[in-house]
């Protein structure tokens, strides 16, 4: 979004339908980590933009303290990464649930101690390698399982780790929430958002080039001539989303 704003294009299109923007405070570290990026998300926020970072910790207040039902879902979103997943299970996990450490205890502990090793950067942090997406995902599972009146439910990220492990714990927690139905959760990439603007005419075509650098997998629905709906992953250049962008029958899902 900081790239649409330095080619002048507003972020009312993009943003403006939330009523509430969250953003995990593991990710906003790594936000911090990119010169600039904190003070064009503070120039947001200026604007007057609903964006508030929430701590990790403060995940079980979301729950109603339901720390039994949190475990399980962070458990569920770190399905695929099996370094993390095991330590839970060694340090974390008791066989009764009920003599668990408290949830801000082992959170703030699993992320000094992320099983998974990291890269020291300049400025002195450690980054924590998968750790903002597993706190993306955990977010909107606990938005999903327990907020049903929630209308939209959007992840902003350019990170396809985050799509694969929010779908895989969902699968999960369907066996651990029984008789709640989820929120659906929606994902816009920056290839989705380049897509929405290209089909409300706020960008034209040649502007892709200056948007989109590089060539990226973009997951995307397509409509076929007899109704069915295919869905494919591609390996997309800029012509191809261009391509995309004026078919109709075409979804980005990421």
């Amino acid at each position: 979004m900081q790239t649409l704003s330095m080619n002048g294009i507003g972020l009312q299109p993009v943003l403006g339908d939330y009523d509430l923007i969250l953003v995990p405070q593991w990710v906003l570290n790594e936000i911090g980590d990119a010169h600039g990026r904190l003070e064009f998300l503070q120039e947001q926020i200026d604007y007057g933009y609903p964006i508030y970072s929430i701590s990790e910790e403060n995940y079980s207040g979301l729950t109603g303290y339901e720390e039994g039902n949190l475990y399980q879902i962070v458990l569920a979103s770190t399905a695929l990464i099996g370094r993390v997943r095991s330590y839970l299970r060694r340090f974390v996990e008791t066989r009764d649930p009920l003599n668990m450490n408290a949830y801000s205890e082992w959170i703030s502990k699993l992320y000094e101690e992320w099983p998974i090793p990291g890269e020291e950067l300049s400025n002195g942090r450690t980054r924590k390698k998968n750790a903002g997406e597993v706190s993306i995902t955990v977010l909107s599972e606990v938005i999903s399982w327990y907020y049903p009146e929630t209308e939209s439910l959007t992840v902003y990220t350019q990170d396809y780790d985050a799509y694969e492990y929010q779908k895989r714990a969902e699968d999960i927690l369907r066996s651990v929430f029984e008789l709640r139905t989820p929120v659906p959760v929606a994902y816009k990439s920056n290839d989705s958002i380049i897509c929405q603007l290209l089909r409300e005419g706020i960008i034209v075509p040649a502007d892709v080039h200056n948007l989109r650098k590089n060539n990226r997998k973009v997951t995307f629905s397509r409509e076929q001539v007899d109704y069915s709906v295919v869905l494919t992953t591609e390996l997309a250049d800029n012509e191809f989303l261009i391509e995309l962008a004026g078919d109709r029958s075409v979804h980005i899902v990421f």
